[in-house]
Formats: structure tokens, sequence, C-alpha cells
């Protein structure tokens, strides 16, 4: 047993412990968590074994004695060469401070790979891919467990079998960036189970691509749990043949029972009654992910601003979809103003107005008109408001 230890290993943030070779035992001047006191014990009992990798994560990236003792009974350097390579890799390939930091504090291990024989390899093939470094670093960050992974039987399957779903680099590295984990399971786990449900249920391949480039989580799931929800969205009455089907099984694999149930009260307090909320489904799923507040406000402004009767947001739930204060609000006071002058004489469609595009919308109810700077103006000053 050692009756000294120098101040810098017997200090950590606000521990310290004391030495008394009299009594030759430890008293504690504060009173340290137990993890803490064990830290302190590992060090006197193993001094190369988890010491130096706790005082290097303590050190180098800020981690309590708490966790660096947690994480370092999972690495094995005793040394700076090899963590130090990690981090030169990472910085080599763009990654900032704050990557690197947020990476290892999510995964430590890393500190324990081999830079040349793990790494390198990995991340030369992601920039073969197209990925940029800010790309590979936030796919890494997000789901550092990837560089676990075999690369030639994991990494580059999942990549390739991706890839000729998407039948595009781009969308593959948007999909990854999306939901990483989707590069960590080999493709018979998740991916292809659940792409096989859904051309079982006669689901296009292009409706089934655009849901795993847009929506990647929803097809890496049990594929048992992805059959019930696809059973479910086909007895409600979509059809497999159309985009909202694979739009519907997405809401439906992410808003839990109980925030289906909160959803359709939202939808009741405005006069709805179930088979409403159910026909707005069908022809708009997006609405049950529409979040309470923004239905109610937008419900609230249709109705109380707009004259709108909420028996037409049933029929055209889309106009669910813009935000209120970057397209309701500024077009409605362009139009409010085109009313009051006279310079219309009917309140338009709302469905044109709302959703149109920002051309369309600027040559309709701006450009043609004399007072198109007044009104460029009006809208220009609601739109800037919202920012």
């Amino acid at each position: 047993m050692f009756y000294f230890l120098s101040k810098s290993v017997l200090q950590y943030g606000r521990h310290t412990a004391a030495v008394s070779p009299t009594h030759k035992h430890f008293s504690f001047q504060l009173s340290p968590s137990i993890i803490t006191l064990r830290f302190f014990i590992s060090t006197l009992e193993n001094p190369n074994k988890h010491s130096f990798a706790a005082s290097y994560l303590i050190s180098k990236f800020g981690f309590s004695p708490e966790s660096a003792l947690s994480a370092s009974k999972h690495l094995n350097f005793t040394t700076t060469e090899k963590p130090d390579s990690v981090i030169h890799i990472f910085k080599h390939y763009g990654f900032s401070q704050v990557q690197t930091l947020k990476l290892v504090k999510k995964y430590p291990r890393v500190l324990s790979c081999n830079p040349e024989k793990t790494l390198l390899p990995k991340l030369e093939f992601f920039h073969s891919k197209g990925m940029s470094n800010n790309d590979i670093a936030h796919i890494l960050c997000t789901y550092p467990q990837i560089l676990e992974r075999s690369l030639e039987n994991c990494i580059t399957l999942n990549f390739n079998f991706l890839g000729n779903l998407l039948q595009s680099n781009d969308k593959t590295i948007a999909a990854a960036k999306r939901y990483s984990p989707i590069l960590y399971h080999k493709p018979d786990r998740f991916l292809k189970p659940c792409i096989d449900i859904l051309k079982e249920y006669g689901v296009p391949q292009k409706h089934i691509a655009s849901l795993a480039h847009r929506w990647p989580r929803s097809v890496m799931m049990s594929p048992n749990y992805l059959r019930r929800i696809v059973e479910k969205v086909r007895e409600m009455g979509l059809d497999p043949l159309k985009p909202q089907f694979t739009t519907a099984v997405m809401v439906m694999s992410l808003l839990s029972e109980s925030g289906w149930e909160r959803r359709l009260g939202v939808y009741k307090s405005w006069g709805w009654s179930e088979e409403d909320v159910h026909a707005a489904f069908i022809k708009e799923p997006w609405c049950m992910m529409t979040s309470d507040d923004k239905i109610m406000a937008v419900m609230d402004f249709l109705v109380n601003n707009m004259d709108c009767e909420p028996s037409f947001i049933v029929k055209n739930p889309y106009l669910l979809k813009p935000g209120l204060k970057t397209t309701f609000i500024p077009r409605a006071s362009v139009v409010h103003f085109l009313l009051s002058k006279q310079l219309i004489e009917t309140k338009p469609n709302l469905v044109t107005l709302f959703l149109c595009s920002e051309k369309m919308f600027l040559e309709k109810f701006v450009y043609r008109f004399e007072e198109a700077p007044q009104l460029l103006k009006l809208y220009g000053d609601q739109s800037n408001l919202s920012k």
C-alpha cells in the first residue's frame, strides 16, 4: 500500500484525499461520492490499468471522475500515443473540437481503436461515397457505435443495399444522416424485411424508396410491428398504391396511441367527429403529426380570421401544413389590403391562397396591381415579423 500520493493524483474536482502516515489510512477532507472514492482506490490498486485512461479523459475531454472511472474500464491504453492518433485522424477529416468531444463522450471506446486498421478505412469509405467531412462527423457523432462494425460485412453492405434502393449516393447519405443506425444493423435484420413487407402489400418501389429516404426510421423497426401498422393503415381505407399510404405508415410508426387520442381531442374541440378525423387522415396523414399548439393556432386563424368553416378544413386538411407566421399571416394581410381597396371583389379560395407556390402567389396577388410596391412591402414586413 502506498503512503504517499501526489496532489495531482489525489485531487479531482472538489474532492481531495489526505494520507496519514502514522495511522496508515486515508481520510477525506470533503465527502466524495462513492464512485469517486472507488476511482481513487482503483488508481491505487491498479495504477497502470485504469488510472492513466481515466486521467486522460478528465484532462483532455473534461470527463467527471465518475464518468472517467466508468469509461476507463473499457479502455486499454497506458500512453497517449493511441488516443492522440485517434484524435489526429478525426481532426484530419475536419472534425471540430466540439464534434470530437461529442463523439468521445458518447463512445469513449473509440480512443482504444486502432487508428490505421479500424478507423481510417471506414472514414475513407465514407469519403469515397461522396460524404463531406460534415456528413461523416454528423453521422458518427449521432451514432458512433457504427465504428465498431465490420466495414466489409456490415457498413459497406448496408450502404450498398440502401443505395440500390434509393438509386443515389446523395439520398443514401441523407437517409444515413436522418437515422444513422441504418448503417449499423445488417440489412437482413430490419431494412430488407421491412421493405419486403411493403412490397407484399403492393406499395410501389418509388414510394418505398421515398419513405426510406425521408423517414428511414420507418423501415428500421421490428418487421412484425411494421406488418401490424401496414395492416391497420390498409384497414383504415388507404390505398397502398398512393403516396399517402407510406406517409400514414410513417405517422402510425411514430405516433403513440396516447398521442393519437390527444390529437383526436384537439380536433374534436373544433367540432370534428372521429369520422371527420378519419377522413382528413386518409387525405393527409400528416395532419396527425401536426403539433397540438399548431393545430389550435391554425384552426383559430382560419375560422376566426378567414371565416372558414371547420368542415372545409376536414375536406382540405392540407391547410394545416403551412406555417402560421411564415405563410398564413403575410398572405392574409395582402388579401385583406386588396379587399379593403376593392382591388379584388371576393376573397380567393383559401386552398389557392395558402397552398400555391410563392411565385404564383406573387404573380396572382401582388405583381399585377399598380400597388405592387406597397403590397410587396406589406408582405415583406409581415414575413420579417415571423423571423
